[in-house]
């Protein structure tokens, strides 16, 4: 777009110098090579004037020329200009009644000044016009001012309208970029938070289980295998996952059954299992009625859940409880690990992760330490149609 609007000035420019040429020119012609009388044989005879009014009538001739050529790109001081040169000729000899140039070099300057000029330019181009005829009227012994006014408003109206016109246009182009701005920011924002949820959760399982590896890698080999093991899985699970997401934001469509679901949560709950706690798991309803965002979203929701009650609570009981209902996904983890160790650790960027997914949504959340001991989040998904879509454009895995 930019770069078509470059042209556009560029083109627009070369034009408006083209004209101005061509006008010097023709005023040149008129002036040294005159083929008839002063408008019809009334007025002073061109060929002569003495050559100091030639000469004045030539820089003349060089201000409309330069009046109309920058009409575009220096409109207020094209106009002041048109407007100058037009009340100096009425002081010589040859009044701009002269034939074509003064006059068309200041409507030109006019109409440009109020079409593409700043916020004072519809002034100075009414009163470079009305005063410049204005004295050359008053010069001639002319009072036909009726003729002047509709002149001006048939150049200065238009000039108007098209000034409307682009300053539509400006506050359009300014829209758009703000959206396209404020759509970056969300992508960016999306992708950052499934980077999060991928990465945090295997990390924090692959972490929990190293340690427990290196804790009875000489009392019990064997089970240190079997951590180290699972690191190798989770950490496999976490690489599968970032290609898939890599893939996706590549433009490459990801068929349903590549995305995360809440039909698929074993791995979830064998990461808290390793850690040395325990998942109880109650699901409600069919999980296959419920649309691909809400599912992912929901999948994301429990992983991060899931992912806090290993981090903060090893070794802790775990409920997990999924309601589906024919308008809402509903989700419930609650633990009984300890929860002034919840308050205090952590960086809440999973929390807010959790908030805005289910925003997307325009559900609800609530998560915080119990009074009787352990952490609890509850979220509800409505299932709406242009929520769920939205949750899947930006990268096909948030929600």
């Amino acid at each position: 777009m930019s770069a078509v609007l470059d042209v556009r000035i560029r083109w627009r420019k070369a034009a408006t110098a083209l004209a101005g040429t061509a006008l010097f020119a023709f005023g040149l012609a008129e002036l040294y090579v005159p083929l008839a009388g002063y408008v019809e044989g009334e007025g002073p005879d061109l060929a002569a004037l003495p050559a100091g009014w030639l000469a004045v009538l030539t820089v003349l001739l060089v201000g409309y020329g330069l009046a109309v050529a920058g009409c575009t790109s220096y409109p207020r001081t094209a106009a002041i200009l048109a407007g100058a040169c037009f009340t100096a000729q009425s002081f010589t000899p040859v009044l701009p009644e002269w034939p074509v140039v003064p006059l068309v070099a200041l409507l030109a300057a006019a109409f440009g000044c109020v079409a593409v000029g700043g916020r004072a330019a519809p002034t100075v181009a009414a009163v470079a016009y009305f005063v410049s005829l204005g004295i050359e009227n008053a010069m001639a012994g002319d009072s036909d001012w009726v003729f002047i006014l509709f002149v001006g408003l048939a150049v200065l109206g238009p000039g108007y309208a098209v000034r409307m016109r682009r300053a539509q246009g400006a506050r359009l182009v300014a829209l758009a970029a703000e959206r396209e701005a404020a759509a970056r920011t969300d992508e960016r924002l999306r992708v950052a938070r499934e980077l999060h949820d991928i990465v945090s959760h295997g990390v924090s399982v692959m972490v929990l289980q190293a340690g427990a590896a290196q804790a009875v890698l000489d009392s019990d080999a064997g089970q240190a295998h079997a951590s180290l093991d699972a690191v190798q899985d989770v950490g496999r699970e976490v690489v599968t996952e970032l290609r898939r997401l890599l893939v996706i934001l590549r433009g490459t469509e990801a068929a349903p059954e590549g995305l995360p679901s809440l039909r698929r949560i074993d791995p979830l709950t064998a990461g808290v299992r390793l850690a040395g706690g325990q998942v109880d798991v109650t699901v409600t309803g069919d999980l296959a009625a419920v649309p691909a965002a809400a599912d992912v979203s929901g999948y994301r929701i429990l992983q991060e859940s899931l992912t806090n009650a290993a981090r903060h609570a090893p070794g802790a009981t775990v409920r997990v409880s999924i309601e589906v209902t024919g308008d809402a996904l509903r989700l419930h983890v609650v633990d009984d690990g300890t929860g002034s160790a919840r308050r205090s650790a952590g960086t809440g960027h999973g929390l807010t992760g959790i908030r805005e997914r289910v925003e997307l949504f325009g559900g609800t959340v609530s998560a915080g330490p119990r009074a009787q001991g352990g952490f609890e989040v509850r979220v509800e998904l409505p299932f709406d149609a242009d929520a769920s879509a939205a949750g899947l454009i930006p990268t096909g895995v948030t929600g």
